[in-house]
């Protein structure tokens, strides 16, 4: 019962409701692993704690000895998601598909066994398919069903275009459901839909249909929309601690819960201790033991402190001298005169995000030079030793 109510623990959505319980007493009677699927098709290369919600529910499964399978959508990529909003995604070339399939698999290792886990490629089967069977395969599905989806029913009510790739896609995910014969398959709460897809053609295939296991969507830094690299709101998994700290210090107050229940890994009693510290301390305190717990997991506790102390050092203490700035040297600049417009200079060291987001920066009064803010992209700026530049939040700079 202990297993089952951990198992359970955060998860949003059972279908059936009691399918869980099901499942692990099938698995104990015929001596076997379930099979627990997690598809993803690899439309970015890097993972963020929105995708850690799901995969740290995986590694509980994987801890009891269970076979987690991961299905890497190298054929449905290549098609193009419905992204559940107004439009499709934008397909995948297979250079493309492969480059962040590779990125994807050596970054689960941060979370889950990958040696004991089961990777597989749904273009293994997909290519083959002939059209014929993927016609036969389509029939098991109404177009009534395709649109109880909600964004297929909502862009159908406003006229809005829906392609028939769209269409097709869930099936054939849910296709792979039927190849590796999943008896679980875990998501987040926007893949019910495409889960359910996958029970159905189970069953049309005369096989047990799999539970559908989904876990809540975390929300981004912003506040209010889900995490999301398209939205650039994230906390990746492969960020650098002292990043990670700076981004979770960010977050809204109204967060803080959300980040305690989904990000961290203290026990329930920790956690209970933490959430009545916050009805009386300063919610920045709190942010710093969650910061530091995140950390830790993908980091270590070493890197956690010292980023903890960066950020204090870089953005509590008012003493000048505690403060890192990360030198740029004035001869790279390869500049002939001895000026720089302040859009080009900062596109020059932050080069990590495009010219146009750079000027965003400016034009919000995110950049400052020797402690002024300068509004204006065009402005000429003087490149002397020890100028020093701030760009953003959480970036620190001197010219050398």
């Amino acid at each position: 019962m202990e297993t089952i109510q951990k198992l359970k623990e955060n998860a949003a959505i059972f279908l059936p409701e009691n399918g869980l319980e099901e499942k692990l007493n099938l698995a104990k009677k015929e001596n076997r692993k379930l099979i627990i699927k997690l598809g993803f098709d690899p439309t970015a290369p890097d993972l963020h704690l929105g995708h850690a919600v799901v995969l740290k529910k995986l590694k509980q499964f994987q801890d009891l000895g269970h076979q987690i399978v991961i299905v890497v959508g190298s054929f449905t990529a290549r098609i193009g998601d419905p992204t559940g909003k107004n439009k499709s995604r934008k397909p995948l070339s297979i250079e493309e598909v492969q480059h962040n399939a590779e990125t994807y698999i050596s970054q689960l290792s941060k979370i889950i066994d990958v040696e004991k886990a089961k990777i597989v490629f749904n273009s293994e089967w997909l290519d083959e398919l002939p059209f014929s069977e993927v016609i036969q395969i389509m029939s098991n599905v109404t177009v009534a069903q395709l649109m109880h989806r909600n964004d297929f029913n909502k862009r159908f009510s406003e006229n809005t275009p829906i392609a028939m790739h769209e269409l097709v896609y869930p099936i054939l995910q849910g296709f792979d459901s039927v190849k590796i014969n999943a008896d679980i398959e875990m998501g987040g709460t926007d893949q019910l839909f495409n889960c359910t897809m996958g029970r159905q053609l189970q069953e049309s295939f005369k096989l047990s249909g799999q539970i559908v296991m989904c876990m809540p969507l975390l929300k981004g830094l912003d506040g209010k929309e889900k995490m999301s690299k398209s939205l650039h709101n994230t906390i990746g998994l492969i960020d650098e601690p002292n990043e990670m700290f700076g981004k979770t210090m960010s977050i809204p107050d109204a967060l803080i819960l959300e980040f305690l229940e989904l990000t961290t890994n203290f026990s329930f009693e920790e956690k209970e201790e933490i959430k009545k510290r916050l009805e009386k301390e300063n919610p920045m305190d709190i942010k710093k033991l969650i910061a530091k717990n995140i950390i830790s997991q993908y980091h270590n506790q070493n890197e956690a402190e010292q980023a903890e102390q960066f950020f204090i050092n870089q953005f509590q203490s008012k003493n000048a001298a505690s403060k890192s700035f990360i030198p740029v040297s004035i001869s790279s600049l390869e500049n002939q005169t001895n000026k720089m417009t302040l859009i080009n200079l900062c596109a020059f060291i932050k080069n990590d995000i495009t010219k146009s987001a750079n000027r965003r920066l400016i034009e919000s009064g995110a950049v400052q030079i020797n402690n002024e803010k300068i509004i204006n992209p065009n402005e000429l700026i003087l490149l002397e030793k020890e100028t020093k530049i701030k760009i953003g939040k959480r970036n620190f700079y001197e010219l050398q």
